[in-house]
């Protein structure tokens, strides 16, 4: 099975699966402009990225003159992960021609406006985006990108304003409420950041990052069952998320003086994550205030093999050498 399908069977249910199963056979069987913009669609709604572009990347080579392809396309592009400049650059070309057909077109304002807050124009950005909400004030998009503005100039009062904006539009939307969860745990209000991860949880059960705000919130609130026990459910859903295991260590370390069972969840953090210097780090740390310096010394020099300038760990080292 390839990565595209790997991600709608990780976050998304069997019905939604079959979906995408459908219109994928469907477009390939047909080759028909139509089912490929259709399985386009779905996955654009669905976040799955690597299938957008492919099928958008079809439905516009079969027919260049159709809007609808290229929009889809031209999104595609800037929704990659780390789009290269010339991405950017070519979907705004796609995004102004669109504009230059259909001037009012409000939700490809709002796409061109991303375009240009992904090379920090800012300034055209926000033009963009206040001459969409003329057109239509109620496009939640809209609020969601002046909200990602914001958060990155460091405006985070208007920033949440307009998360919360657009949560308040529609408040079934996924994105919306994680967004506004992510912002508020970055401005430290972890309470309400859990509301808003629940919501998202709501919405999409099986989301990594929506249960993983959640347990991170309960355990940044001092709730620290609650939070094992979600990460336990994190688990569930992806055994292999090993910050779960680590920050289940880290709990059973500092706030609840379980040195075992923290030197066991670190240790399956590593099993997972063998580089990961923090884990190596911590478990040294537990074996250290257990007396089994040994243990210790070793969980150190791991650490230093994989980043000779840890600092953390060179003043650990130093207290165990004085202490021996």
């Amino acid at each position: 099975m390839d990565d595209a399908n790997n991600f709608l069977v990780k976050n998304d249910d069997q019905g939604e699966l079959k979906s995408f199963e459908n219109l994928r056979v469907k477009a390939e069987e047909t080759n028909d402009i139509e089912d490929w913009i259709n399985l386009a669609s779905f996955c654009k709604e669905e976040s799955n990225f690597e299938c957008a572009l492919d099928a958008a990347a079809k439905s516009f080579r079969l027919d260049s003159t159709n809007l609808e392809a290229r929009k889809l396309y031209a999104w595609s592009l800037i929704n990659k992960p780390e789009p290269p400049l010339i991405d950017i650059e070519r979907a705004k070309r796609h995004f102004k021609y669109v504009l230059s057909i259909q001037p009012k077109e409000a939700q490809t304002m709002i796409e061109l406006a991303n375009a240009y807050s992904l090379t920090g124009d800012f300034e055209n950005s926000f033009l963009l985006i206040n001459n969409a909400l003329k057109i239509n004030d109620r496009l939640r998009d809209a609020y969601i990108l002046k909200g990602s503005n914001y958060r990155v100039v460091g405006n985070y009062k208007l920033a949440l304003s307009s998360y919360q904006t657009a949560v308040q539009m529609d408040p079934d939307h996924f994105m919306s409420n994680l967004q506004t969860a992510y912002l508020l745990t970055e401005m430290e209000n972890h309470q309400l950041a859990l509301e808003y991860y629940m919501n998202a949880v709501s919405i999409k059960p099986e989301s990594i990052e929506a249960i993983y705000g959640v347990a991170k919130s309960y355990q940044d609130i001092g709730l620290y069952d609650e939070a094992q026990a979600t990460y336990r459910n994190l688990l569930d859903v992806d055994n292999r998320f090993f910050i779960a295991y680590f920050n289940q260590g880290f709990i059973k370390q500092y706030y609840i003086n379980e040195l075992d069972s923290a030197a066991y969840y670190y240790n399956l953090c590593l099993e997972v994550q063998p580089e990961y210097v923090k884990a190596w780090h911590q478990l040294g740390e537990t074996y250290r205030v257990q007396g089994r310096n040994y243990e210790a010394a070793k969980a150190y020099t791991e650490v230093l093999q994989l980043n000779p300038n840890y600092e953390p760990t060179l003043v650990a080292k130093e207290k165990l050498r004085k202490a021996k």
